[in-house]
């Protein structure tokens, strides 16, 4: 049985929780690890080494995309889950050309999640 650790980056923390409910329900996913600070974002994902990390990109206000960028360079086998509730086509192109597929709409893709995350897993299942 494959057995997956999946990181949340969301600085609201009403958001991280419903996130984090909505992927704990998913088979094979072992722990979820919630980032709400993103000081710390860098050394935890380097310890934890998630599969699949769900990051809002507008989570403080602003534009995140430098740090996706490091995370992209620090794990490049880590599927990364964008979320943004900004411009989605926008955020999608740049995301694209980062190597990351999955930029969603924060309000209207949201249950696209654990669609995305089975789908890996059963890839995965299949190496």
């Amino acid at each position: 049985m494959l057995i997956m650790d999946i990181a949340i980056v969301d600085k609201s923390e009403l958001s991280s929780l419903r996130l984090g409910s909505i992927v704990s329900g998913i088979k094979g996913v072992n722990t979820i690890i919630q980032i709400l600070h993103p000081g710390t974002l860098l050394e935890i994902l380097n310890k934890t080494k998630p599969a699949v990390i769900i990051y809002d990109l507008n989570s403080n206000g602003q534009n995140n995309l430098p740090d996706l960028q490091k995370i992209r360079e620090l794990l490049p086998n880590t599927t990364i889950i964008a979320l943004t509730s900004y411009s989605p086509e926008q955020y999608r192109r740049k995301c694209k050309e980062m190597g990351i597929i999955h930029c969603l709409d924060k309000i209207n893709e949201f249950e696209r999640i654990p669609e995305i995350i089975t789908e890996l897993r059963t890839k995965m299942l299949k190496q």
